[in-house]
């Protein structure tokens, strides 16, 4: 029973890490021929639709009290206009290997400003991996412009790294809202509401959009990341949270960079250099440094029991 719970749950965790690892390639090739904002209507109006699918189907429907309105339109407004404007705008102008490893770093950023405005202690070990991913990332965003579709990587990498920021600020100001909520419905709610405040001013953007350069590669991105990003991968992600740790669920995830490279190699050609190599082991060495702790007293009341 315990292996095929062991199996069942790497599956899952395989199959969420393909999806995101794959969804970076979609979105790159796609912001080759869409504008970031035309990109961003049709996927927040494909996931919008998906999620509120699954917010349904999981009967998440839930009464917010008043007070607690104002912080859900925050953590909402982080999350998916400032959150996605800036990482499908430096998607244009970065790599997928680069965005995936920025993104990688989401846990260690967390635990930075989450020590930083006092929800958790700075212990060394929590220090060694915040300066291991530092370390890691000032390696990759230093590697020499690399040519991908007629860009340069620089300029987009610092977009990306606001992206992670936001989506770290998210996560961690929105710990309350999630204790008091439940992940699964405090994220639903969080993310429709931010996909329907954003797409208003998405409008213009997506009426300005040529269509009539748009082929089957570009229509790709938007249905990929609407559907497969922003309704299965997360319907994986609550599914899994249900059952193991988030601590377990990090080390799971932390192959997801190194299958994105391999894919964009593979599919987009990229080059891949030195830095990035050195600084991708940096930054996934830092993440699983500090989940080790987690997973080790969980280890230990195990045995106990």
């Amino acid at each position: 029973m315990l292996a095929r719970f062991r199996t069942s749950m790497i599956a899952l965790m395989s199959v969420h890490v393909a999806i995101n690892s794959g969804g970076y390639l979609f979105t790159k090739v796609a912001l080759s021929e869409f504008s970031p904002f035309a990109f961003a209507f049709w996927r927040f109006l494909i996931g919008v639709g998906g999620l509120t699918a699954v917010f349904f189907l999981r009967k998440a429907w839930m009464r917010i009290e008043r007070e607690d309105w104002p912080r859900f339109l925050l953590l909402a407004v982080i999350a998916v206009p400032a959150n996605q404007l800036l990482y499908l705008s430096g998607m244009r102008g970065t790599v997928p290997s680069h965005a995936s490893l920025l993104y990688g770093s989401t846990a260690v950023v967390a635990l930075a400003l989450s020590t930083l405005i006092g929800y958790e202690k700075l212990r060394p070990y929590k220090v060694v991996a915040i300066l291991l991913a530092v370390l890691g990332l000032t390696l990759v965003v230093s590697e020499s412009p690399t040519r991908l579709i007629g860009t340069e990587s620089f300029a987009g990498d610092l977009l990306i790294a606001l992206s992670v920021i936001m989506w770290a600020s998210y996560t961690v100001l929105g710990k309350p809202i999630v204790a008091k909520y439940g992940a699964t419905r405090a994220t639903l709610v969080c993310l429709i509401l931010g996909s329907l405040l954003s797409l208003p001013f998405l409008i213009g953007p997506a009426l300005a959009q040529d269509y009539a350069t748009i082929t089957w590669k570009g229509w790709a991105g938007p249905l990929y990341t609407g559907i497969m990003i922003t309704t299965v991968s997360y319907t994986i992600w609550f599914a899994l949270l249900k059952r193991i740790d988030p601590s377990q669920v990090a080390i799971l995830t932390a192959p997801q960079p190194v299958v994105t490279t391999i894919l964009s190699v593979l599919i987009l050609k990229e080059a891949i250099g030195i830095s990035l190599v050195s600084g991708g082991l940096l930054v996934i060495g830092g993440v699983c440094l500090m989940q080790i702790p987690a997973l080790m007293k969980r280890r230990q009341v195990g045995v106990r029991k």
